[in-house]
């Protein structure tokens, strides 16, 4: 008897030698730290070269003379630790497709009859027996929906990959998206400086003219509220640097206050202006998230397809083997099957039902949203390209009149304000033309967003 428990001691022994050993991932101060240092450059210019995505392609980070906004959008997909963060959820998924293809274990049962008392020297039939039985059972239900249990991991595991590589793909676009609006931030503050200085110098000589008589208190009060409000828009302006750059140094898991060289860039890429009649065709397909979408309607067929066949009642195969206390020996079969009164799996049923439903309505309204979406975008586009035309068109002469006055004021022949205003009047206008341009440039990112695909011509960035 004691050989029989140690042989099933050994066997359990055996089964349970490949388990999983605990090890403990401390969240202190330390292992937060050791995380939070970013990763060194030429290990990031290595992945750039090497990326594997959807719309992003591979590209090759010089830094030399620091990066441009295309470089930008490649090392933020692969040093955010937001991003990271989410890219850890395909573990889980992919944890549960593993759990999903794993059927129940078997069950096996020992019981051993031991002879007590007056039991153990009765003799009646001849001597007795310590008596034992074993057996082996298993649910068979799991077989049914195996498959299609297996199928809805899968496919919600295809939809997490669809649905962070479309978050990738917006980090990325955010990321440029800043990167360019700073080169533009930075195209346009000398200009506010300059309108600034040009203003405070009209300031003083309102000044000197009010005391010459030849000006009154209003024409200083005008003329000091609008150099403050040329003072304001320089502040805005400076402002809006430091939040870009603090938050691209972020995206890039750098400290905020971290120096961020860019390269310059001397034209802003834009959309091509006729591509209006088939951005809408084949939306559906293209963009990941409505694909991501697909998938897990996909799935949500799979586990409620799952749940109807989970109605069937539950069988349980068992066999073994038994020996009494007058030794007698014994092989049994048995069957075991719910009686399905109570518990027809009606409430998962119900639950599938209306999450594929959710799902459905939720896809349909993502769809029309994303076409409304592209349908604005194209208007708006039209509208900033006319008006950064109009200004296009205008500035010539703006330039040339502001050339004029000045070869006037250096002659002498010229006032001293109109020349201050012509100057003002081209930096500002420059100023519009440089915002109009990085509002065409949001625009054709929203749209490049929106409709799922690259549109801008990437080499004029660099």
């Amino acid at each position: 008897m004691i050989l029989r428990f140690t042989y099933l001691a050994l066997v359990v022994l055996a089964l349970t030698c490949g388990c999983a050993i605990y090890h403990p991932q401390p969240l202190d101060s330390a292992s937060v730290e050791a995380a939070l240092q970013p990763p060194k450059l030429e290990a990031v210019k290595i992945a750039a070269a090497k990326i594997e995505h959807p719309l992003l392609k591979p590209i090759l980070i010089d830094g030399h003379d620091g990066f441009s906004p295309d470089e930008i959008a490649v090392m933020v997909v692969i040093v955010s630790p937001e991003l990271r963060a989410l890219r850890d959820q395909r573990g889980v998924a992919n944890a549960q497709v593993l759990q999903a293809g794993i059927l129940p274990n078997p069950q096996f049962g020992y019981t051993f009859d031991q002879l007590h008392g007056d039991a153990a020297q009765a003799v009646l039939s001849g001597p007795l027996t310590n008596g034992n039985s074993y057996g082996l059972s298993w649910d068979t239900t799991a077989l049914l929906v195996h498959h299609d249990a297996v199928a809805a991991a899968k496919a919600s595991g295809q939809a997490l990959d669809l649905a962070i590589a479309w978050q990738e793909w917006q980090a990325a676009q955010d990321a440029r998206l800043r990167a360019f609006r700073l080169l533009s931030l930075d195209q346009r503050l000398p200009l506010a400086r300059e309108i600034e200085d040009d203003l405070a110098d009209n300031v003083k000589v309102t000044q000197q003219a009010l005391s010459l008589g030849q000006k009154t208190y209003t024409d200083l009060t005008a003329a000091i509220e609008t150099w403050t409000q040329a003072q304001n828009n320089r502040f805005a302006l400076e402002q809006q640097i430091t939040t870009e750059r603090a938050a691209l140094n972020l995206a890039l898991g750098q400290p905020a206050d971290a120096p961020l060289r860019l390269k310059p860039a001397t034209v802003f890429p834009v959309s091509p202006a006729d591509l209006a009649p088939d951005l809408l065709q084949g939306l559906e397909k293209r963009r990941l998230d409505l694909v991501a979408l697909t998938l897990g309607y996909q799935s949500e067929e799979a586990t409620l397809r799952a749940a109807v066949i989970a109605q069937f009642p539950k069988i349980g195969l068992n066999i073994g083997r038994a020996t009494d206390t007058t030794d007698v020996h014994t092989i049994s079969y048995g069957v075991t099957v719910d009686v399905p009164l109570f518990d027809r799996n009606q409430g998962q049923i119900a639950i599938g039902r209306a999450t594929r439903q959710q799902l459905f309505d939720e896809y349909v309204a993502r769809v029309a949203e994303a076409r409304s979406e592209v349908t604005q975008i194209l208007a708006d586009l039209d509208v900033t390209r006319a008006q950064l035309q109009a200004v296009d068109d205008s500035l010539p002469q703006t330039e040339q009149f502001a050339a004029s006055l000045t070869k006037e004021y250096q002659a002498r022949n010229a006032d001293v304000l109109a020349y201050r205003d012509a100057r003002g009047t081209l930096a500002t206008r420059r100023m519009e033309q440089i915002q109009l341009q990085q509002s065409l440039l949001e625009l054709s990112v929203a749209l490049e967003i929106a409709t799922g695909r690259p549109l801008l011509n990437r080499g004029t960035a660099n």
